[in-house]
């Protein structure tokens, strides 16, 4: 649902607080990306016959624990930009609400932040966004592996792509335009390291 309230905003620029993000691929070793494969394989039917299933879902686990991580810091960035657009007279009475910059990051990405995914090698960073963001809308701390059946790990991609297009229809927003907001993304030892080289320089 989009929405439109006082569009006075558009044709001018704002820079946005800064996306930092949980590293993706800290404790995701190759080898559980194989077995998160491996696990979808076998719920197709393609996988091998015997494959012992647990250890492939401790695999998918690992994923969904990532993304959980990832959605918490993106939700405390979209907390902050409602924050920031309340503070500033123009954006205030926008329809601006964090579904705005959700949309923003998930399908209206801004150029220079792709390209930063892209870097990382995130290449399908959308759908990594979208899931991220689904999944911490229930859960905003990952919880065990023993508390999540296995029949929502097997299929979580499908519940958190549902979950980000619920969380996305439940208010109507305005829709924003990467030619009038951006905002720059670090991973947080990145930001850490940018934080710390900007200490040092003031002190120097």
């Amino acid at each position: 649902m989009t929405h439109s309230a006082d569009n006075s905003w558009q044709g001018r620029w704002w820079d946005l607080p800064p996306l930092i993000l949980h590293p993706f691929g800290r404790g995701l070793e190759a080898s559980t990306s194989f077995d998160s494969i491996k696990l979808a394989l076998h719920l197709a039917g393609m996988g091998e016959p015997g494959v012992e299933k647990e250890p492939l879902l401790r695999a998918r686990y690992t994923e969904f624990r990532m993304l959980s991580l990832v959605g918490k810091d993106v939700m405390r960035w979209l907390a902050q930009c409602v924050d920031f657009a309340g503070r500033d007279r123009v954006l205030a009475d926008a329809g601006i609400r964090p579904q705005s910059f959700a949309d923003l990051l998930v399908n209206r990405t801004p150029p220079v932040v792709a390209a930063r995914f892209e870097s990382w090698g995130v290449m399908d960073y959308r759908r990594v966004l979208s899931r991220a963001i689904g999944i911490n809308a229930v859960f905003p701390n990952p919880p065990d592996f023993g508390v999540i059946s296995a029949e929502f790990l097997e299929e979580y991609y499908a519940y958190a792509d549902s979950l980000f297009a619920c969380y996305q229809g439940l208010t109507p927003f305005t829709p924003l335009e990467p030619a009038s907001f951006g905002f720059s993304l670090y991973t947080s030892d990145e930001y850490l390291s940018t934080v710390k080289g900007a200490l040092d320089d003031e002190k120097a």
